[in-house]
């Protein structure tokens, strides 16, 4: 516990044959007196200054200390003064000579604000308890991660069996993922230092059933039993959290294809921007999709838009490089991909084509196949907006040329035939 200034001045007794021989006027004032001299005139033996509990045991101990049988040492015990008042006090004995002979000069302190102290923090800390416990919010308290309290709705929160299960773990860095631990145990001294008070943050943990989910977490330093502590509030932010991801995702993605849309392929290639690499952009278009809406109806024509998304996702799985798959609009798709060379760019156009060929579509009016064009060209200098655009209008001409060959092929700007 903290340390405490005792303003009180220590009182010293000498006895000689269980008699009080000599008293200075704190001591008096310690045990209720006004004066030394109303002290002596007040007692026969110092056994009247002692609880009569106390009184074989302190008869015993002067005997002994003054026979040299035991060495002098301190005792705290509870007295009570002449008013009644309950009181500890810390006593040092000492055996030495008055007027010639034996006699044990006794040192006390009055420990009542130390006392007083030490009840006011248990109950201070026994009032953090309740409130900890009856709290709505999950609440723990730890140091260097080792949980000392927590409540039951953090219990609840992170899907634990129990308090008990919680207090057994050596280290709650066990909630937190192993990529994020090293972080945590970083930041638990900016904590310490208040750098990081007030501050809320949302972090992911891995609760006690397996199941990762959100919590906003507000962190404090407080003190428990004597030394500083980290209170963690948590509350889960677990809907939260994946309702904006869903929103977010929503934003950057086709409602029908679930591949990118032209913002989010656009932010995409922002990241690539003032940067020297090889870009290839491929535009897909299925062919003849107005005469499948019409022969077949939109809702047809949407399952057609759905299975060719899902090839250019596969194929860009398969593939060991880096790229990005949109809907550039209507039945038109569009790829980016980075680190590939032009034989494999062309092999990844040609994998498409026949994958989405090979797919067949049912009707009531019969089974029907579909076919894709795509046009391919590559850049290969510092890339921002101006040259992207340029690569777009380019890959969008090789794609007509696709078309007006015949359809259902690949026509790319390396390519000899073109």
């Amino acid at each position: 516990m903290p340390g405490f200034n005792i303003d009180s001045t220590y009182g010293v007794v000498i006895i000689q044959d269980l008699n009080v021989v000599n008293v200075d006027e704190n001591y008096a004032k310690i045990y209720g007196y006004d004066s030394a001299a109303e002290l002596l005139e007040s007692i026969e033996s110092f056994l009247d200054l002692i609880p009569k509990t106390y009184h074989q045991a302190a008869v015993q101990n002067y005997h002994d200390t003054i026979a040299g049988t035991i060495v002098p040492r301190g005792h705290t015990f509870k007295n009570v003064d002449r008013h009644g008042r309950e009181f500890t006090v810390f006593s040092v004995d000492h055996v030495i000579k008055w007027q010639g002979r034996d006699a044990l000069q006794v040192t006390v302190i009055d420990l009542s604000i130390v006392v007083e102290a030490q009840n006011k923090l248990r109950e201070q800390e026994q009032a953090y308890r309740q409130l900890i416990m009856n709290s709505g919010q999950g609440i723990m308290v730890h140091r260097q991660f080792k949980p000392l309290m927590l409540n039951q709705a953090w219990v609840n929160a992170m899907h634990a069996e129990s308090i008990e299960q919680v207090m057994a773990l050596d280290s709650i860095l066990e909630v937190i993922p192993p990529e994020d631990r090293l972080l945590m145990a970083d930041k638990y001294d900016e904590i310490l230092q208040g750098k990081l008070i007030g501050k809320s943050k949302v972090v992911e943990n891995i609760c006690f059933d397996g199941k990762r989910r959100f919590f906003n977490v507000y962190d404090n330093v407080i003190e428990w039993q004597g030394e500083s502590a980290v209170q963690v509030v948590i509350e889960d932010c677990t809907d939260k959290v994946e309702y904006e991801k869903a929103l977010a995702y929503k934003a950057t993605h086709d409602g029908l294809t679930d591949l990118y849309n032209r913002s989010a392929i656009n932010e995409w290639l922002s990241k690539l921007f003032y940067r020297q690499r090889k870009l290839f952009c491929l535009l897909i278009d299925i062919d003849d999709f107005k005469l499948i809406n019409d022969r077949y109806g939109h809702q047809t024509g949407d399952v057609v838009i759905q299975s060719i998304a899902k090839i250019l996702k596969k194929q860009l799985k398969l593939l060991s490089s880096q790229g990005a798959v949109g809907r550039w609009g209507g039945e038109e798709f569009i790829v980016f991909l980075t680190d590939i060379d032009e034989t494999h760019a062309r092999e990844f156009a040609l994998s498409i084509t026949q994958a989405f060929a090979r797919s067949q579509f049912e009707h009531r009016l019969g089974e029907f196949n579909a076919t894709t064009s795509i046009g391919v060209s590559v850049i290969d200098t510092e890339l921002n907006q101006t040259r992207i655009d340029e690569l777009v209008n380019t890959t969008d001409k090789y794609l007509y040329l696709a078309k007006a060959r015949g359809k259902n092929r690949v026509v790319s700007s390396f390519d000899p035939a073109s």
